[in-house]
C-alpha cells in the first residue's frame, strides 16, 4: 500500500507551510529542529531512484510523456484528468493547478508559477523527485489565488497501482485507519473520519481523514488536514488520492476536496 509514501509527500508541504502562513508580516525562518529525525528519515527513505532537480531550476522529463491519460481544461475553469489505460476519471475544480508530472505541462507550470511562491516550489520539486513511472499520475496543488495570491494552501496526488488486489471493506479501512496513525510520519495524526460508501457515480470509496499540527517556529502551532480516499478501478487495481491542507481554510478547501470525491467516475474497462 505504500502509506508511508504519501504521508510522506503530505510531510514536505506541511512542514513547510507551517513556517509561512497567509497574513504574516515576514515569515519566520524554518525550524529544522522542529522536525523529528524520524520525519526526516521517512521522507528520505520514501524518495525514489530519481534524481531531485535542482532548486529553482526547471526539471526537464526524462520518460515521455504517457499517452495514457488526458488532461481537459472544462468551460468552467475545472480540470478533468482521465486514466484511460487505468480505467477512472477525475475533475479537480478552478483555482488548483492541476498537471500530469513528468509531462511539458508541469514543465511549463513551474517555470511560470514558481517564483513568486516558495511553498509551491518546494512542493513541485519534491514531487519530481518522488516521481514513480506508472505509478505516480497527478498532482494538483490549491493555488486559490481568490483566498490570497502567490500561497499554495494544499495539494492532492494521484496514485495508481496496477496490481494491488486488496478488498475495500470494513476490515482493509479499519487496517488502513491504523497505519496512518501509527506508522510515525505524521506525529500526533488521528483519524476523526473512517467511511466507506457509495458517490453519485455509484462508485465504492474508503475515505478516511484526519488532523495534525506542526510547530511554526515561534512557539505556536499550525493544523493541518488530512484525507485519502481509496477506490479500485478493476478488482485488480487501486487508485488513491490524497489532499493535505491547512485546516484553517477547512470551509473552502473541503467543498473543493468533496467536489472531486464525487466526480470520481469508472470508465468500465
Amino acid at each position: 500500500m505504500k502509506i508511508k509514501y504519501f504521508l510522506a509527500i503530505s510531510m514536505i508541504f506541511a512542514s513547510v507551510a507551517a513556517c509561512v502562513i497567509p497574513g504574516a508580516s515576514q515569515p519566520p525562518q524554518i525550524d529544522q529542529n522542529s522536525l523529528s529525525t524520524a520525519i526526516v528519515q521517512t521522507v528520505s527513505a520514501a524518495t525514489t531512484q530519481t534524481a531531485a532537480a535542482p532548486i529553482g531550476q526547471s526539471p526537464t522529463p526524462t520518460l515521455p510523456t504517457v499517452n495514457e491519460t488526458n488532461l481537459e481544461k472544462l468551460p468552467d475553469g475545472s480540470v478533468k484528468f482521465t486514466h484511460i489505460s487505468g480505467g477512472y476519471e477525475v475533475t479537480f475544480p478552478k483555482g488548483w493547478l492541476t498537471v500530469r508530472p513528468n509531462s511539458e505541462e508541469f514543465n511549463d507550470a513551474y517555470s511560470r508559477d514558481t517564483a513568486k511562491n516558495s511553498l509551491l516550489l518546494g512542493q513541485m520539486d519534491y514531487d519530481v523527485s518522488a516521481y514513480e513511472a506508472g505509478f505516480s499520475q497527478l498532482h494538483s496543488y490549491a493555488l486559490r489565488p481568490d483566498i490570497e495570491k502567490n500561497f499554495l494552501f494544499g495539494f492532492s496526488t494521484v496514485r495508481w497501482d496496477s496490481q494491488d488486489t486488496l478488498s475495500l471493506n470494513e476490515s482493509s479501512m479499519g487496517e488502513l485507519a491504523r497505519e496512518l496513525e501509527t506508522s510515525g510520519v505524521i506525529p500526533g495524526f488521528r483519524v476523526d473520519t473512517a467511511q466507506i460508501y457509495e458517490t453519485v457515480n455509484t462508485v465504492e470509496v474508503v475515505e478516511i481523514g484526519g488532523q495534525f499540527s506542526l510547530s511554526d517556529g515561534q512557539d505556536g502551532v499550525i493544523p493541518f488536514y488530512m484525507t485519502a480516499i481509496f477506490f479500485k478501478p478493476t478488482a485488480d487495481t487501486l487508485t488513491r488520492i490524497t489532499f493535505t491542507y491547512l485546516k484553517d481554510y477547512t470551509t473552502q478547501l473541503s467543498i473543493d476536496v468533496n467536489s472531486v470525491i464525487i466526480s470520481v467516475k469508472l470508465l468500465g474497462l
